[in-house]
């Protein structure tokens, strides 16, 4: 409900704010503010995709398929306004206005403008609410890992842990100290593991971040143990490993 109330607060903000804009210098503020109206479906819609969609399946770890979509989408909705503009707003609101080509660049880059200017602000709280939730995960993650190994419970500490192979119906974990044999599914103890600090980048492993010596496309060097990237892991492996290279952890090789 909460995220309702702003919504609805933010986006009669808008309706105000460019009702003026767009209504004052022609001193016709009603027809502006229903040539507005009948073009917010197409705005609400493109930034509920972009904010609610996009952003929560794809921004926080494949950036370069968020990019790309976001652009092709940002020009669909563009051209969708301009549809709007010809065939409904200057058809039936604004009959005596000069009315531009469908295909016309001014005020196709202006809708593309107007768009980018809507998303921008709930995009930017979507993001400061991403960074506060991996702030929050990070202080509340455990400190250990509670497995069974050899019909007893073993706590393992996780700044201890370099990497864990899933072997059939096992998994081994190894650590500084040693390794620990335990009857789970890495699906299972990934959903235990804290995300800013292991990686899936296999089918069959899990990495500590903090434990990469080095990386390449195909590999992670942990040790004296070259861990496999997975194809379909490739992507997310390279978002997660570039940080740690920017803050010296990590050394890229070709």
């Amino acid at each position: 409900m909460k995220k309702i109330t702003l919504y609805c607060i933010y986006w009669t903000v808008y309706l105000l704010l460019f009702s003026l804009i767009e209504g004052l210098p022609s001193h016709d503020l009603f027809t502006a503010f229903r040539g507005e109206l009948v073009s917010l479906p197409f705005k609400i819609i493109f930034v509920t995709i972009v904010v609610e969609q996009l952003a929560d399946k794809l921004f926080h770890k494949y950036v370069i398929r968020f990019g790309t979509l976001y652009v092709l989408l940002l020009i669909a909705f563009a051209f969708a306004l301009r549809l709007a503009d010809n065939y409904i707003i200057l058809r039936y609101l604004l009959p005596n206005w000069h009315k531009e080509p469908l295909l016309s660049a001014a005020p196709f880059l202006y809708n593309a403008i107007k768009l980018q200017f809507l998303v921008t602000i709930p995009f930017c709280i979507k993001l400061f609410y991403f960074r506060t939730e991996e702030r929050t995960q990070a202080d509340n993650a455990p400190a250990f890992l509670q497995v069974k190994c050899e019909r007893r419970v073993v706590k393992i500490s996780l700044t201890d842990i370099c990497y864990i192979e899933a072997q059939g119906n096992y998994l081994t974990i190894y650590t500084l100290s040693g390794s620990y044999k335990t009857y789970m599914a890495i699906s299972e103890l990934e959903k235990e593991l804290p995300a800013s600090t292991f990686l899936r980048v296999h089918r069959s492993f899990i990495i500590a971040l903090d434990r990469v010596e080095s990386y390449s496309n195909a590999a992670v060097q942990i040790g004296q143990r070259q861990v496999p990237i997975g194809r379909s892991y490739q992507l997310k492996a390279k978002s997660a490993l570039t940080p740690c290279l920017q803050r010296g952890q990590v050394i890229t090789r070709p």
